[in-house]
Parts: C-alpha cells; structure tokens; sequence
C-alpha cells in the first residue's frame, strides 16, 4: 500500500490540530464550569484571549528574550543567511528574522505567528559541529515548520493549556481558604458534594491529559517537519546525520525551560535520555533513532527514484 504524500499528511494533521483544539477547548470550559461555574467559563476564555494575544503579538520576542538571542549580524553569520535565504526560496516564503543564541549546546528553533512574522534562531554550538549540508538540514526542518503553521499551533495550544493549569491551581488554592463551602452549599448537600468531588478529579487530572494532548501533536508534528525539511533539500540523509550529532552533543543548553522546549528541534531538557513509555506520553519530540530512521528510509526512496527517473 502506497504511503500518503506528504502534502496529504499535512492536510491530515490540520485536521487533527483542529480537533484538538477542540478537544482542548471543551475540556478547559469542562473544567472552568465544574471549578468555578459560568464565572469560571468566563475566567478561562478571557485569560485564554488575553493570553493568545500576548503570544501572537509578542511571544517571539518574549522567546527571543528569555532564550538570550541577538539578530544574527550577516556579516559574522554570512553562511548562516545564505541557508535560511536558499530555503526560504525553496519553500517559497518569506525570509525569517535571524538569530543566534552564543552557546556551546548545538541546537535550533522556529517562531512567531505566521511565515511574514517568523524568527529562526540557532545556537553558537550547532553552527561549529554540523557542516553546511547538515546545518541546511536543520534550517529546512525549522522553515517546514513555519511553512506547516506549527509555531501558530503551538502558541494556541500552549495558551489552552495553561489556562487550564491557571484555572486548577486557582481551584486548588481555594480549596485550602475554604471558598468553594459557599458554592458547594447550593443546591442538595450529596448533589453539591458530587460536583465537588468531580471538581477536584478534574482539577488534578485535566493538566496532566492537556499535556498529554499537545505533547502528542507536538511529536507529530516533528515528524512532519522533518519529512518537509528533506523535500526542501533533497538531502534526509544531511537531516540525519545532523540529528545524530545534535542528540549526542554533551553540552546542555542550560537557559532552556519547559516553557520552551518544544520548540527546540531536539528537546535541550532531555535529548540524549532513553524515555521509558511512560514517558514518551509526555515528551515534546519522538525519539531521535526513530526520526534518523524514517530519514534513512526516505533517503533510499529518493535514491530510488532518482535511478528510475533518466529511464522514464
């Protein structure tokens, strides 16, 4: 059975982020009207809009700042231009900001809300360890990237989860002051007690399963991105051998959080650790043998055809 091109698996994965975004948004007006009823609906779609507005307007700042970037000067970065600019031409999008982060940790990432906004930033560290196809690699990976609209993805996702993480923590603090004896006196003592109790389950459980969901999408979306990233450059292998020396780089990118790391094309926090399958459900990346794997494979059907194209 032929395997989907990957302008088909694009088109699925939109319709996968759309769902859950819905998913997303049903479980935080779940959890806003069990915790705090139609104020805490309204709490949540406002701290959401606030901060979706923030994050679109302002996140690739508030990211470049946090990471420590500065604009690439392209003088000093001359070979690092003239890459982003070859993919930005074979992409067909506009040029991305340029920035570099100066530490010995090799790694890279995408951002900001649509390809007319976009940043790609890379460290000091990963221009002095990959050569220039690989490092092209990696600048395909990130423009295919802001070419899938993942960095807009991203943004909604991260502002749905952490509105829901605002609302349960307000829930739980509340909890200790009291102020949920008030509300659970309305209505039947064994109704309100019920509510209550499924208020705190929720409370508990809807952060970890919203994580859950977005690091799920996330990973797919690595995989996509890496497969677009080898359309751009008709290079996988490049992609591979850049992934392999970026995961077994033993300097950490020590500025990185968790805020951040899945926007990183390896996970700084936690790249060359084992992830047990407990762990995988949460971890922003797949597996990196996995992603050199799918790249070698994609690399021989290339080659492939390649070899039978001059007998057409």
């Amino acid at each position: 059975m032929p395997q989907p091109h990957l302008y088909q698996l694009i088109a699925i994965n939109k319709i996968y982020s759309w769902i859950l975004i819905f998913l997303i948004t049903a479980l935080l007006t779940i959890v806003g009207a069990f915790t705090w009823g139609i104020f805490g609906i309204l709490f949540a779609l406002i701290i959401s809009v606030l901060l979706s507005l923030i994050s679109l307007f302002y996140g690739d700042a508030i990211v470049m700042q946090l990471m420590g970037a500065e604009k690439a000067n392209p003088d000093e970065f001359r070979t690092l231009h003239n890459i982003i600019e070859e993919m930005s031409l074979a992409s067909g999008l506009p040029k991305p900001k340029v920035f570099v982060i100066r530490s010995n940790a090799s790694n890279a990432f995408a951002t900001g809300r649509n390809p007319q906004n976009a940043s790609i930033a890379v460290t000091t560290g990963i221009m002095e360890i990959l050569n220039r196809e690989e490092l092209q690699g990696v600048i395909g990976h990130e423009m295919s990237h802001i070419r899938h609209r993942d960095t807009l993805y991203a943004v909604l996702m991260g502002v749905m989860v952490g509105a829901i993480v605002i609302l349960c923590d307000s829930f739980r603090r509340s909890l200790r002051w009291g102020g949920l004896r008030r509300r659970s006196g309305k209505g039947s003592g064994q109704a309100a007690a019920i509510i209550l109790v499924v208020a705190i389950i929720l409370s508990i459980l809807a952060p970890i399963f919203a994580q859950i969901i977005k690091f799920a999408m996330s990973r797919r979306r690595e995989y996509l991105a890496d497969n677009g990233g080898a359309e751009l450059t008709r290079n996988p292998l490049a992609l591979a051998k850049a992934l392999e020396k970026i995961s077994g780089d033993p300097d950490p990118l020590d500025i990185a959080n968790r805020g951040v790391q899945h926007l990183f094309i390896i996970n700084p926090l936690n790249s060359a650790r084992q992830e047990s399958k407990l762990h995988s459900l949460f971890s922003t990346h797949p597996p990196v043998n996995e992603r050199v794997k799918i790249l070698k494979e994609l690399a021989h059907e290339y080659s492939e055809k390649a070899i039978k194209e001059p007998l057409q």
